[in-house]
């Protein structure tokens, strides 16, 4: 009866709601942002696996080894010199044209690109729930979600403990 009456044990209880209430919170934020990884994910591996079957269909469109300076990414292998500006790579005749081979590397590209985007998407988001350790540009760190429900699950015990003295 003593309990019911005493003030600060009526507040501390609305405060053990509320660090529970954001404990709750903060599953569901973690739940939905490894959910939104994981399509992250996928559509990585899905554009990862195009521009595979992309570089087999143009690699099978060469008649030589041979890749013109333009279309010769890698570094190492030795590029054929460009002739007056234009692409001296040697490809199967009348199998495609070479404006749509043109197309194929453009397309090359752009899947290179997304790939980098979804890369940094997944890269932000591990950060967010496992946060970061200090580094050069970051010197404090970032606590991630994992760091935040570990600190409130010991203040739940905390302000639980302080209320039975109470």
């Amino acid at each position: 009866m003593f309990k019911i009456l005493n003030w600060k044990h009526r507040y501390f209880k609305k405060k053990l709601r509320g660090v529970e209430c954001m404990i709750l919170d903060l599953e569901f934020k973690k739940f939905k942002t490894l959910e939104i990884r994981e399509e992250i994910r996928q559509e990585y591996d899905n554009q990862k696996s195009r521009l595979n079957v992309l570089e087999a269909q143009i690699k099978a469109q060469l008649k030589t080894e041979k890749i013109c300076e333009i279309h010769n990414p890698e570094k190492g292998k030795e590029p054929v010199p460009l002739q007056k500006g234009k692409c001296v790579c040697e490809y199967i005749e009348k199998h495609m044209e070479i404006a749509e081979i043109e197309r194929m590397y453009d397309q090359k590209v752009l899947l290179k690109r997304d790939m980098g985007r979804f890369l940094e998407q997944m890269k932000g988001l591990d950060i967010e729930v496992k946060g970061a350790p200090p580094s050069s540009e970051n010197h404090a760190g970032t606590e991630g979600i994992n760091q935040t429900l570990d600190s409130l699950v010991e203040l739940k015990g905390m302000v639980r403990d302080y209320t039975k003295q109470i």
